[in-house]
């Protein structure tokens, strides 16, 4: 699957697509033509019509959205293009980034104390410098994304 591009108002959805281990990219601003045409070889995401008919004349791949709720969106978006619902969280949330598994000793200083203890799993994010280890906001992550897709998957 080719990486996602999605307009500005779809912040919500890029950060899930990350956590289900797509690659998925947010514009910063309005998009216009010169920045489609940029990254005509991603597949566009977006809610405005008018924003089809670029992409249409373009013919460049893409999904119309509604602007509705996020649980709209990501159940239109995995039945549409046929995504797998499962949650990979092997991406940085914020960059995209693929994670790289870490020893937790060359972080240490980095690692809270009750984390250190209970977890020995960390995976990093070179680009961001964050670490992240699945602690229990991992359980409400797969409790809400369980939610959103209940009952269509």
């Amino acid at each position: 699957m080719k990486t996602f591009f999605l307009e500005a108002s779809l912040s919500g959805l890029c950060k899930w697509l990350r956590f289900l281990g797509y690659k998925a990219i947010i514009a910063t601003g309005k998009l216009t033509k010169e920045e489609i045409l940029k990254n005509q070889d991603k597949f566009f995401l977006i809610t405005s019509p008018k924003t089809a008919e670029i992409l249409d004349k373009l013919q460049i791949d893409y999904l119309l959205l509604p602007r509705d709720s996020l649980r709209t969106q990501l159940l239109i978006l995995l039945g549409k293009l046929n995504l797998k619902p499962e949650l990979s969280l092997d991406l940085c949330t914020l960059c995209g980034t693929k994670l790289i598994p870490i020893k937790k000793e060359a972080f240490k200083e980095r690692i809270p104390p009750k984390v250190w203890e209970k977890y020995s799993e960390f995976n990093y994010c070179p680009k961001c410098d964050k670490l992240y280890w699945e602690g229990d906001h991992i359980k409400r992550l797969k409790r809400r994304f369980k939610k959103l897709i209940s009952p269509f998957f």
